[in-house]
């Protein structure tokens, strides 16, 4: 058993599947394959049950990956203390993320650490929030970026920054009862004609599991009473570009991180509202395992992302 055979099957198991894995570790579907035979033959057990679509962790499997990980993390923060002690941190940094923290918040989170650090490179996954926590949950990933709290399950989590969902619409929209308050408009809810007029406009809404569409929905659900709201949906879109590509073209309107659309609000290519009545406020965590030692690079971006926000507040 050997580091790199350890690499090659925590990527299969993250990923449940050989071809994935190879492609993503530059490695042929047979090469992988050898690798994992070798390390199952050296276990004396399986670790992978490969009667299943999916690819999925036996038992002992699930022991393995998780020592695997601590043994790869090992050799990680010695190889950073050597680095560190020679003055030349260096590394890849995977995380994964939710689409509007990492299109809006990671960019200039890596840009800022690299000033310290240039030899380091990122690769960031972009995923809901929910396969965000699974992720973190289960060793994949050191850290994620989401646009909601932690479940109380074994995460941790840094708040960063706070953000707002604002409700956009194509150019030239007028709804019901709207009234303009710089910079935005604002459609008053507590009106029941507005409330009642907003759940007959179309809809394009994300997929489940999203964080902007769960505060959405159970904001909608606190403020009429109800355990769900029907929205008339035009479609289902999976990226934030898509969404406001489709908001602008006039296949409905969607709910927003302001983040997302401060460009298109201040160049009128989009309209946005304030929608009074409900509560729409949320926070971008940084998550992370509460017993997972993490490396010595992923502390040192943890750390250096908890001090960046705190830096800001305090100016």
């Amino acid at each position: 058993m050997d580091f790199h055979q350890l690499k090659v099957f925590i990527e299969v198991a993250r990923e449940k599947s050989f071809s994935r894995a190879a492609e993503n570790i530059f490695l042929t579907q047979p090469t992988v394959s050898v690798h994992i035979k070798a390390l199952e033959d050296e276990m004396g057990t399986q670790l992978l049950d490969r009667s299943q679509r999916e690819l999925q962790l036996t038992a002992a499997g699930k022991v393995l990956v998780r020592y695997a990980k601590q043994l790869l993390d090992i050799k990680e923060e010695a190889l950073f203390a050597i680095q560190k002690e020679r003055r030349m941190i260096k590394g890849h940094l995977e995380i994964a993320s939710s689409s509007v923290p990492g299109a809006y918040l990671l960019p200039e989170l890596m840009r800022s650490f690299l000033e310290s650090y240039p030899a380091v490179t990122f690769a960031v996954m972009l995923r809901d929030s929910r396969q965000v926590f699974e992720y973190v949950r289960d060793y994949s990933y050191d850290l994620g970026f989401v646009g909601e709290p932690a479940p109380p399950d074994g995460l941790g989590q840094i708040k960063l920054q706070q953000d707002e969902l604002v409700l956009i619409a194509a150019p030239g929209t007028c709804l019901p009862g709207e009234k303009a308050v710089p910079p935005l408009f604002e459609l008053d809810l507590k009106d029941g004609q507005n409330a009642a007029e907003l759940l007959k406009i179309p809809f394009v809404m994300r997929e489940p599991g999203s964080a902007t569409r769960v505060l959405f929905e159970s904001a909608l659900e606190e403020f009429f009473g109800r355990n769900r709201v029907v929205l008339q949906v035009a479609a289902y879109l999976e990226s934030q570009e898509a969404i406001k590509e489709a908001v602008k073209a006039g296949l409905g309107v969607t709910a927003i991180s302001r983040r997302a659309v401060s460009e298109e609000l201040a160049a009128g290519l989009i309209k946005g509202y304030r929608l009074a009545g409900l509560r729409l406020e949320r926070n971008f965590y940084l998550i992370y395992h509460r017993d997972r030692v993490l490396s010595p690079l992923s502390q040192a971006f943890l750390d250096h992302c908890a001090g960046f926000y705190q830096s800001a507040d305090e100016d």
